[in-house]
């Protein structure tokens, strides 16, 4: 009975997550099923806070980026490179679309999927509209590859210290297992990609406008970015904490901003997505009282019963990618991180295959990932709308040879 009523409190979390059932923000839905396990005797209250403590890594990871991200926003960094990308296309949209996937890899890598998502969706959708061609070529490339991208470091993607405990592996031996099936991954999704959209973006345009110009505090702006994205790489070789350098690089480049402008840091904080972290912390609640019932400890002896070749890994990988698509990234990564400890004891390929399922088998739907349900927010807010089908029909026939390509080479 207890089981029944646990399971059901996690649909009500994530089909407020996904669904928004009146227009209700996300972040209720989730602590309200947090709420009531702990009011409903599903769990202890220093077992559920406990949980909730346990995601400090994770908060201050998220915190640092979304401030991060706000500054380039509001410093108008992105817009400059949008611009950037339609001067260098030099009328091709060929070209443009190959410079909009590559600026796309390189802010995911370096500020995270959900950077990509917030701050490269609207320029492309106002580049594209300067250049009077169809958007939806360039727009599917910054949702595909925030997320077949969000592996290539650690600090690419929230998910990652998520599964490694707020501890993922220091830069070289993360290189060392995840650069090459990133790389693949990337190169099956961009020949993939390309060759669904390849009549699309067969077109050229006109186009005289200049680069913006970035005032003193811009280009300040611009050049300590990449300075911390420099530091948090350092800092992932020392396998340093990158919670804390994140929240710290992203709150001291804010004050310096904020004294440089002489303006209030009001408007910035406002401009934060802040119920992202009852959200997450609830998630955490939930996950930790799921994880009582023994249901991922035996999640972990089917996936182990497989043995350790590479149809364990492709059945870890293409399992947490399914899981990934039914109840989003989120809770299926604080679930994977559950059973992570117990297939890292058996070998390192099955806990780098539960990341890789959670990191790029979201891009089969629009469901899969915050990432691009931020995504499909965002074009809705401009009057563009992609269907879950349309999505997934790309989805399947770019994410199933990229995911399986990826696993074969770990």
């Amino acid at each position: 009975m207890e089981n029944d009523l646990l399971w059901a409190l996690c649909l009500l979390a994530v089909g407020g997550l996904l669904f928004r059932p009146w227009q209700l923000p996300e972040a209720l839905w989730t602590c309200i099923a947090a709420l009531l396990v702990v009011v409903c005797g599903l769990e202890p209250w220093h077992v559920a806070w406990h949980a909730v403590v346990s995601g400090k890594e994770v908060y201050l990871f998220l915190f640092g980026m979304m401030i991060l991200s706000e500054i380039a926003r509001q410093e108008k960094l992105f817009d400059w490179l949008a611009a950037a990308a339609l001067r260098h296309a030099q009328g091709l949209g060929r070209r443009l679309f190959l410079i909009i996937f590559g600026v796309a890899i390189l802010t995911t890598a370096f500020l995270s999927n959900d950077a990509t998502i917030i701050l490269l969706t609207p320029p492309v959708i106002a580049v594209a509209a300067k250049a009077e061609i169809d958007p939806f070529p360039a727009l599917l490339a910054c949702a595909f590859v925030a997320n077949a991208a969000s592996f290539l470091l650690p600090i690419s993607n929230p998910a990652n210290l998520v599964i490694y405990g707020g501890a993922p592996p220091s830069l070289v031996p993360w290189l060392g297992r995840f650069l090459l099936p990133s790389c693949i991954a990337l190169g099956v999704s961009f020949v993939a990609l390309y060759a669904m959209v390849r009549r699309s973006v067969a077109t050229h345009f006109e186009t005289t406008e200049g680069l913006p110009q970035l005032d003193r505090v811009a280009q300040f702006t611009a050049w300590a970015l990449l300075g911390i994205s420099i530091a948090l790489t350092a800092v992932s070789f020392l396998h340093g904490s990158l919670g804390w350098a994140t929240a710290i690089g992203g709150l001291g480049l804010g004050v310096v901003v904020t004294l440089l402008r002489r303006a209030s840091p009001l408007p910035a904080l406002t401009e934060i997505s802040w119920s992202v972290f009852p959200l997450v912390a609830s998630l955490f609640v939930l996950v930790s009282a799921v994880e009582q019932t023994g249901i991922l400890h035996r999640l972990g002896d089917m996936i182990l019963a497989f043995g350790h070749g590479r149809s364990a890994v492709l059945v870890t990988g293409f399992g947490l990618a399914l899981l990934s698509n039914l109840i989003n990234n989120l809770p299926s990564g604080l679930m994977a991180a559950q059973v992570a400890p117990e297939l890292a004891s058996h070998g390192g390929r099955l806990q780098d295959a539960l990341l890789i399922g959670v990191d790029l088998g979201p891009n089969l739907t629009l469901s899969g990932s915050l990432a691009t349900v931020l995504w499909l927010i965002i074009l809705r807010k401009h009057d563009l709308d992609m269907s879950y089908w349309r999505f997934m029909r790309y989805g399947m026939l770019l994410t199933i040879p990229a995911l399986a390509a990826a696993l074969l080479v770990l």
